[in-house]
């Protein structure tokens, strides 16, 4: 029996014939070997693998050339281990690659011993023999020579990772292999989360794309995706499967409501005489999940329909009427003279597919998938598909110019001269996919206006917390226009003083009707991050214009924070927001899932932050009375925090001030909201906080913890008791910075950067306390990739501007370890909102040197360096 199991198990998993010699390309380098690939597992099932062994005719081969790539990974087999173990999953497909030299023709044994975890002591046999197939295959690790580029840099290997590209109106959640298919574990539950999302809808699901040749068989792209890469708003794959070469091209055109994935196949070299002649018959099906679902706070699926529209050539879906909203989508093919093959719209879950029948070649045949959607009408979602249709080169092009152009257009940096530090390159390079994610998180929604996404998917709204976190991150890159417009949009929604609302607030959440709900107001912090956000816009442009006439607006914003002390203690309280009835949430500071009522720290703190930075912003203007005012009430309120919060027994801030007055002494990185906001008495108590911080129970390799791990309510999985944010080891960084620790702050900044890059440019919201797996989060989160372009920025620059007098100072916070082997570091950025004035500044941090290019009659000065 058992030998009957193996010899069925080989048989459908081995693919027969895939057993060629190969010519393995690594940069300028050459080396020989073979390849063969598997429909399944190694084991039956699949599993965790620990140690992988493989053996070509009895004799077994060296592990450091034995690579194993799936859909998700490529593995070195001499680094499987219990510690990282090689995951297979049940149907998986997987490629082996051995780089210690070709085989001999005829036939040979290879066998793959595995060992599982679980079942360490078992070694799990895979065996079978074949003859090396005549062709020889040429394989390029990391460059495809259909890609004539030096950089390897930006190839990724982690196909599973799922991504989030974006234009202005819509957006995608795909995975690294091209496919817009995406688990992801959101509240515990892991599910889909990939297909196209035009706010306040997912239009369409899950899209994978199969094909099929002669044989009949259908095969999956991901499975057998070989490279990918992430730039410029767009996503190439790269595929190999039967002989056929796939490249794949996926993007969001940045005005459009809809995506484009243009998938090129051409036989590859050597195979393009067949049995059939110079081409052989090829079928490309995507199979689509067609059911459209709102999106926003709440995720309400609805009644759906769709049809075929034979003059147009393409899929028409909509929902059924409804009292709030009606949704609409399409989808179809370029040439617009391909017709299907086979067209499914009535099965059980509505999964829809189309499939086209294609003669391939050596030369490149390339259909193009194209879908958009609405919420106003099919006939808008229509027109638009076939614009896009028509046009997708077009688009593709002018997708990559914009993204490429806002990369140049704000504050950019690179390391120059013949020795770099490739630790700080490594930052550099998690700082740009930083602001490509910052360009993918910009929204103009239809009723919403311009403003920065808080997070994709799940929350494609303007929330005024996340907008002031990571409006430090705009702005200091130097996109001052987007950041202005973004103030101004939640201005237009500042409070009146009617229906509840204190006069000045500022909403928790801007939203509209097709969204399910509406714009809410009800945030403890929100009103009092924005004073800093226009602080550092005027001083940054010299835009005074703006602040005179935004000048009653900011009163009222500084103001309210006087009118929200309800006892009459000197601290503001805080509850439930106008909303809590709908979600599960306990509170109206940023830790919404936890009860800090009623005085929470860092709400204290950012109250502080407003009336300072509000007198200085009067000062400017002229009111002298409001800056009077504020100034004093800033004071006394410093004093009153310093003594009523700190904790002399535990050398930390306590959280929070109860109901009752007791206080509540949990180690929570809150207290850097102190620090940063200049609240603390002294910097002996900023030390010791930091110092706590830094403990082997709040600090992780991936970040912050929200809790001690020392404290009885510790979970690694909670979203306020445990779990790691990115948000809150950007307050790290900064604070370290604030107080010269910058060895510190390189840590903070390191362990941001490791995870954009093993992520792809993206930056989930949260992460498990006890490993840096993303959890209950967002892929995308604004507020993590703003905190991480923010405080890299102050230790590789340290640029504050003052233009409204013509001044600049720059004091860059490099850490020794980071200087060894530094190149120079040259910096341009814009000097004002219209981004065409420009400055260069170029620093030899060896020699603590600083030289910069301002036009105009600017004063540059430096603290830490020597200008020159």
């Amino acid at each position: 029996m058992t030998g009957t199991l193996d010899a069925i198990h080989t048989s459908l998993s081995y693919v027969k014939g895939s057993l060629k010699n190969a010519t393995v390309v690594a940069g300028p380098e050459k080396q020989e070997g073979f390849v063969f690939s598997l429909l399944n597992p190694p084991v039956p099932l699949g599993g965790n693998i620990i140690s992988l062994d493989l053996y070509v005719d009895d004799i077994p081969v060296q592990k450091k050339s034995v690579h194993v790539v799936t859909n998700d990974l490529l593995v070195n087999a001499s680094l499987v281990s219990e510690e990282r173990p090689l995951a297979f999953k049940p149907f998986q497909s997987a490629r082996f690659l051995v780089t210690n030299g070709g085989l001999s023709r005829g036939r040979h044994k290879l066998a793959i011993m595995s060992r599982m975890e679980g079942f360490e002591l078992i070694t799990i046999p895979f065996t079978f023999s074949d003859s090396v197939n005549s062709h020889k295959e040429k394989v390029v690790l990391p460059v495809d020579p259909l890609l004539e580029t030096e950089s390897t840099e930006d190839m990724f290997r982690d196909f599973a990772t799922p991504l989030a590209l974006s234009g202005k109106k819509a957006y995608i959640v795909c995975s690294s292999s091209g496919a817009l298919s995406a688990p992801w574990t959101w509240m515990g539950v892991k599910y889909d989360n990939g297909g196209l999302y035009v706010p306040p809808a997912r239009v369409f699901g899950r899209i994978m794309v199969e094909i099929s040749m002669e044989e009949g068989v259908r095969k999956r792209l991901p499975n057998f995706v070989v490279w990918s890469r992430h730039e410029n708003g767009v996503l190439q794959t790269r595929h190999e499967l039967a002989g056929l070469g796939v490249t794949r091209t996926l993007f969001v055109p940045h005005e459009s409501k809809g995506f484009i994935m243009t998938t090129g196949l051409r036989l590859l070299e050597g195979l393009a005489k067949g049995r059939r002649g110079r081409k052989r018959r090829v079928r490309i099906h995507f199979i689509i999940d067609g059911n459209i679902t709102s999106y926003g706070l709440a995720a309400v699926s609805q009644s759906n329909a769709s049809k075929y529209d034979r003059k147009n050539n393409c899929l028409l879906l909509s929902t059924n009427p409804q009292r709030q909203a009606q949704y609409f989508g399409t989808i179809g093919v370029a040439p617009k003279s391909l017709k299907p093959r086979k067209i499914l719209v009535d099965s059980f879950d509505n999964d829809l597919e189309l499939s086209y029948d294609l003669e391939v070649g050596s030369e490149p045949v390339e259909v193009v998938l194209v879908g958009t959607g609405s919420f106003t009408s099919a006939k808008e979602s229509l027109k638009e598909f076939v614009e896009m249709r028509d046009n997708y080169a077009e688009h593709l092009d002018k997708t990559r110019s914009w993204f490429s152009g806002y990369s140049s257009s704000t504050l950019t940096v690179r390391q120059t001269g013949e020795k770099q530090n490739p630790e700080m390159n490594r930052l550099i390079r998690a700082y740009e996919k930083a602001k490509a994610a910052l360009q993918y998180l910009k929204g103009e929604y239809d009723g919403l206006g311009p403003g920065i996404c808080a997070g994709l998917p799940r929350f494609p709204n303007y929330w005024a917390r996340d907008t002031g976190w990571s409006l430090r991150g705009y702005l200091a890159m130097g996109d001052y226009s987007f950041a202005k417009e973004a103030i101004d949009n939640f201005l237009r929604h500042q409070s009146k003083g009617s229906n509840g609302v204190t006069k000045g607030e500022l909403p928790m959440i801007i939203s509209g009707k097709a969204f399910l709900h509406s714009t809410t107001y009800g945030s403890a912090d929100s009103t009092f991050l924005f004073p800093w956000a226009i602080r550092r816009y005027v001083m940054s442009t010299g835009d005074l214009q703006y602040l005179r006439k935004r000048w009653p607006a900011i009163v009222d914003l500084v103001d309210w924070g006087l009118q929200k002390d309800l006892d009459g203690d000197g601290f503001i309280e805080h509850g439930f927001t106008g909303i809590a009835t709908k979600l599960p949430i306990q509170d109206s500071t940023w830790m919404d899932h936890i009860d800090r009522r009623k005085s929470a720290n860092d709400v204290q703190a950012l109250f502080y932050e407003s009336l300072a930075v509000g007198s200085e912003l009067a000062r400017l203007v002229g009111d002298s009375a409001s800056e009077k005012r504020w100034s004093a009430r800033a004071e006394e309120l410093k004093n009153k925090i310093n003594a009523e919060y700190w904790n002399p027994e535990t050398g930390y801030y306590f959280d929070t001030i109860r109901k009752d007055g007791s206080k509540d002494a949990s180690i929570r990185p809150n207290a850097l909201v102190v620090l940063m906001a200049g609240a603390a008495s002294d910097s002996a108590k900023e030390a010791v906080v930091l110092d706590r911080i830094e403990k082997e129970d709040m600090t992780t390799g991936w970040g912050v913890r929200t809790l001690s791990t020392q404290d009885p309510k510790y979970r690694p999985a909670l979203y306020h008791d445990g779990a790691v944010w990115p948000l809150v080891t950007g307050w790290a960084a900064l604070a370290e910075l604030k107080l010269g620790r910058t060895e510190q702050a390189f840590r903070y900044l390191k362990s941001m950067a490791d995870r954009i890059l093993a992520e792809n440019g993206m930056f989930a919201e949260t992460y498990r306390g006890d490993r840096p797996e993303p959890f209950n989060s967002c892929i995308l989160q604004a507020w993590s990739v703003g905190m991480y372009a923010h405080a890299f920025l102050e230790m590789v620059l340290g640029l504050q501007a003052d233009m409204v007098n013509n001044k600049v100072t720059i004091n860059p916070r490099i850490p020794e370890s980071l200087k060894a082997g530094l190149g120079v570091l040259e910096f341009e950025g814009p000097v004002d909102g219209s981004g065409k004035p420009r400055f260069s500044i170029f620093l030899e941090s060896s020699a603590n040197l600083v030289q910069a290019r301002f036009p105009g009659n600017v004063q540059v000065s430096s603290s830490t360096y020597k200008c020159i």
